[in-house]
Order: C-alpha cells, then sequence, then structure tokens
C-alpha cells in the first residue's frame, strides 16, 4: 500500500516537473499542459486512497463551478481557439483533484488532509493567476504570484500527503 502511495506521489511530482520545463520551451505550452493534466490525475488517484471517489458533493460542484467560471474568464479574455478544448480538458482535470482533495480533507477531518486540500487550492490559484496573465491581462509581479502560489500547492501537497495521512 504504501509503495503505490509513494508511486502515485512521485508520477504527480516527475510530471509537474515535466510541466515546468514544457512550459520554459518556446512552443511548450500545450505539451506542459498535458503533463500537468497527467499530474493531476495522479494525484486524485493519490486522494482518492481510503475515501470514496469525490466524497464531498458540495466541493465537486463548487470546484467545477469556480472551473467554468474560470474558463468562461478565459474564453472572453481572447483564449486561442485552439487552445480552448486542451484547456477545457485541463480545467475539468483540476477541478476534479481539487474536488476530490477537499471531499478527502472533510471525510477524514485530519490536519493533514485539510493541508493537502489547501495545497490543491494554491495549485488552482496558480493556473487561475497564469492563465490570466498570459491570456487575458498582465498581472503585477505575475511570476512571483505564480511561482509562489504553484510551489506552497507543492509543498503542501507533497509535505502533508504521506502514508499515515493516506490510511482511513
Amino acid at each position: 500500500a504504501e509503495r503505490g502511495f509513494y508511486w502515485n506521489l512521485g508520477v504527480a511530482l516527475l510530471l509537474s516537473l515535466l510541466g515546468d520545463v514544457a512550459l520554459m520551451v518556446p512552443g511548450g505550452f500545450v505539451p506542459g499542459l498535458a503533463a500537468f493534466l497527467l499530474a493531476h490525475l495522479a494525484y486524485i488517484a493519490l486522494f482518492k486512497r481510503g475515501v470514496p471517489w469525490f466524497p464531498s458533493r458540495g466541493a465537486l460542484v463548487l470546484t467545477l463551478a469556480v472551473g467554468v467560471g474560470m474558463y468562461a474568464f478565459l474564453w472572453q479574455g481572447g483564449l486561442p481557439v485552439g487552445l480552448r478544448a486542451p484547456v477545457a480538458a485541463y480545467v475539468v482535470a483540476i477541478s476534479l483533484m481539487t474536488a476530490q482533495a477537499l471531499g478527502r480533507a472533510r471525510a477524514l477531518g485530519t490536519r493533514g488532509a485539510w493541508l493537502v486540500a489547501a495545497g490543491a487550492c494554491c495549485f488552482m490559484l496558480s493556473d487561475a493567476l497564469l492563465a490570466t496573465n498570459r491570456f487575458v491581462q498582465p498581472l503585477p509581479l505575475a511570476a512571483l504570484w505564480v511561482l509562489a502560489s504553484y510551489y506552497i500547492a507543492q509543498l503542501l501537497i507533497a509535505a502533508c500527503a504521506r502514508p499515515v495521512w493516506a490510511k482511513p
């Protein structure tokens, strides 16, 4: 069981690293998006351990509503036609990842589970800032806010999602 836990966490972190590298390369946005989408699927599998799928319907509805709202904001702000489908798929994946983390926190009620859920929310925030800056309008100190929220997200998830936390 612990091996599977570490495998899921390692895959999610490795895919995130690949996404980071791809975003640094010209023309690497879609490959980076794909790597992060797969990372979120690995995180969903990690956050599923010991709890049902999406144990909080409220969290699921809320995160999907936030995702739809953000997608609509990006669409009206100038999201290129060629990126609409990949970004839509990504928004669904990150929304589901966050819903699973929030649902797990609610189901388990542990400090670690809530810190991981906070990390998932920080991930959504980071991506919303990155997308707003890239597709809608430049944000002051965008790199600082995007990277700070992203690294806080990864740190909270990696540090607080440990095998003790992974067991009900």
